[in-house]
């Protein structure tokens, strides 16, 4: 099995155990906290892969390091995924989980690329126009590409609507060589 097939069924598993908003977030949670550690300490990582220390005594030293902001069950969880998940690729089965919820949730991902920042009224009123479209709630960010001389690219889900000027003059230029 390839690594791609092996991210998307971890976090096809997690979500399918997930079946409650609450659920959702204390796995994420579970989710952020383990990818951030494994990313920034080398022992960390080490400690949760060794084969030496039991699932017990793991489950302990976990329990009074997270005794504040994890309960026992979620240590169960990540004992869980200590001993089923590729610890490897933690983060991009992080990421593939959140975008299963943001899909079961109906929620569309829309990126505003301009040349300069909009304010929050200009991507406020795109956000509107967009959901009086669409069935869902929409996520709207703003990215800034300074090759674009003005105008705006929409990247709604997977269908990209291009209104910058530099792509509007290109087809100009186009139509021109074309009627020669």
């Amino acid at each position: 099995m390839n690594v791609k097939s092996k991210i998307d069924r971890y976090a096809k598993i997690l979500f399918s155990i997930s079946d409650t908003s609450e659920k959702y977030e204390s796995i994420e949670k579970i989710l952020y906290i383990l990818s951030t550690l494994c990313n920034t300490s080398l022992i960390f990582k080490q400690f949760l892969l060794t084969k030496r220390i039991s699932s017990d005594l793991k489950k302990e030293i976990l329990l009074s390091i997270f005794k504040d902001l994890i309960n026992e069950s979620e240590i169960d969880l990540i004992i869980y995924l200590m001993e089923g998940i590729d610890l490897r690729y933690i983060k991009l089965i992080t990421e593939k989980y959140k975008k299963l919820i943001s899909d079961s949730r109906g929620n569309v991902k829309v990126e505003v690329v301009t040349a300069e920042q909009l304010s929050n009224l200009d991507l406020t009123d795109i956000e509107e126009k967009i959901n009086s479209k669409i069935n869902g709630s929409v996520i709207i960010s703003n990215t800034i590409d300074k090759n674009i001389l003005g105008g705006i690219k929409l990247k709604v889900g997977n269908t990209l609507i291009d209104g910058s000027i530099k792509t509007k003059l290109d087809k100009l230029k186009q139509s021109m060589i074309t009627n020669k």
